[in-house]
């Protein structure tokens, strides 16, 4: 009987159920209701609207109704109980990460069913659990364990409902949904699609639509890009998205690829898209160990690992018929601008956008000049040989002094919250900078860098660098009915550019 009550101390007893209490019962009873009592209800509803889906939370601290609106075209097409499926994944992908913002024990409780999201949604935060606390260090204690009891202290309850199969129209896999988002790998993998033959929606989701300048840029180059080309493009307003942590903050946005892969299906359904393909480099599998022997991935969402787990959800909800993958997975993100610049430089670099803008630097420019993203995609301009003043649409000069913060090359990681504040990418903006020095670039940051050590280390191990940044490497991800036209594309593609830069390399 000791025995039995130590284990009901640590683990109380369900009190739903019938059964014999020792003499101390009632007290146990009271424990287990005041424990469950410190739980903080987060309600929420989701519904079907004529148009879309609406979500309700309910709470103490967060009260908010939020509708995502489809083309009416889309969503009158698709059948009932997809939407309902759909329904209880995007009401999940969009608020699991609230206990992440919310004070408390949260029991979140949703009126929708069991999502088939939900286990891989609680994977993606315990892989991304180390990069948390990478950047929220200050704040979040000395470890990952305050953020691991978020998840372990909070949990979800779903509502019943019979389980329905979803039905989808056999898809055709040269229809392709390319998730767009006018950066240099949305840009590559559409021209790859078209080049073998593919027919490409490209979707640009605006999200969020309540904070920054990013959605105001990317709507004046969605309107001029989609009169340039001849392939369906469209866009999709996300309200949802203002659920994310605001500012540089990460919790929410682990899951926005999933989001808009599950966003996708109503497309795929009208227009029998095998495919989503998005545009992971091989650049997103770095990572490295902590001090206590963790590790830390910056972005897990984007790894090949995940893409195909991504994908399985995706065939879940649509009866097998659509696949989620990328093309990119073999190259490093410089060698992706490498081969738009060789192979594809018409109508790319001056639609390119890849800043967030986040805060007023970018109110007026699609390009703030103030974070680490605009430094680095700067860098790899100049060192391809493009020009990203008269090319990109860069209105700051990134090699000026005042911007040696957003760089890794200068002996410190670079600022911010963003994927080069993890400290990965130094032997590629070597390059870059190398690169740049090679092209004639002088002055500012490409001064002092010529005088570092680093210059001499990269110099002297150039041919290295070249070979594995401008190289295609081994990856099991394309799928295999287009591996063969697009690893020949690719690898022809960076074996001019190498050719090119090597004479560069040898005339100095």
């Amino acid at each position: 009987m000791s025995n039995i009550t130590s284990q009901k101390k640590t683990k109380p007893p369900d009190n739903s159920t019938n059964q014999t209490l020792p003499q101390n019962g009632n007290q146990q009873i009271r424990k287990w209701r005041e424990w469950h009592e410190r739980e903080v209800p987060v309600k929420i509803i989701g519904k079907k609207t004529r148009t879309g889906i609406k979500i309700k939370i309910t709470s103490r601290e967060l009260n908010r109704e939020l509708a995502l609106n489809y083309p009416n075209s889309i969503w009158t097409k698709f059948p009932n109980d997809n939407k309902q499926l759909l329904l209880d994944n995007i009401a999940y992908i969009f608020t699991a990460h609230l206990p992440f913002l919310l004070k408390g024990n949260i029991r979140l409780e949703y009126a929708t069913g069991y999502p088939h999201s939900f286990l891989w949604a609680n994977q993606a935060f315990v892989k991304h659990l180390p990069s948390y606390w990478y950047l929220y260090r200050a704040r979040r204690g000395t470890g990952i364990m305050p953020m691991l009891k978020t998840i372990l202290n909070s949990r979800a309850i779903f509502s019943q409902r019979n389980d329905i199969p979803p039905s989808f129209p056999d898809t055709i896999d040269e229809n392709v949904i390319i998730p767009f988002t006018f950066g240099k790998d949305s840009f590559l993998t559409y021209h790859l699609a078209k080049e073998i033959g593919l027919s490409p929606l490209l979707l640009w989701f605006n999200d969020p639509v309540d904070e920054g300048y990013e959605g105001k840029h990317k709507q004046k180059l969605f309107k001029d890009f989609s009169r340039r080309i001849k392939d369906k493009c469209l866009y999709l307003d996300n309200p949802l998205g203002s659920l994310r942590e605001k500012g540089e903050g990460w919790f929410g946005w682990e899951l926005s690829m999933t989001s808009w892969a599950l966003l996708s299906l109503p497309f795929a359904y009208k227009y029998k898209s095998g495919y989503i393909i998005y545009s992971n480099e091989r650049s997103v599998n770095s990572f490295f160990y902590d001090d206590e022997g963790v590790r830390v991935l910056p972005d897990y969402e984007q790894t090949a690992q995940a893409t195909e787990e991504m994908s399985l959800l995706t065939q879940a909800l649509s009866e097998g018929e659509v696949y989620t993958t990328t093309f990119l997975q073999g190259i490093d993100e410089i060698a992706v601008l490498a081969i738009l610049k060789t192979r594809y430089p018409k109508d790319t670099f001056r639609f390119l956008m890849s800043c967030w803008s986040e805060t007023d630097f970018g109110k007026n420019k699609r390009w703030c000049g103030h974070c680490s993203k605009c430094a680095r995609i700067y860098v790899y301009l100049t060192a391809i040989g493009v020009n990203p003043r008269k090319e990109a649409g860069f209105e700051d000069d990134m090699f000026d002094a005042s911007k040696k913060h957003l760089f890794n090359v200068f002996g410190q990681k670079a600022t911010g919250t963003g994927w080069d504040a993890f400290g990965l990418n130094t032997n590629e903006q070597s390059l870059a900078f190398y690169l740049s020095c090679l092209r004639g670039y002088k002055h500012g940051l490409l001064k002092e860098f010529k005088k570092s050590p680093l210059f001499l280390e990269t110099r002297k191990k150039i041919h290295h660098l070249l070979k594995e940044y401008f190289s295609l490497h081994s990856e099991q991800v394309t799928p295999p009915q287009w591996k063969k036209k697009i690893d020949n594309i690719i690898r022809s593609t960076l074996q001019d550019f190498r050719t090119e830069i090597f004479r560069l390399v040898d005339d100095r």
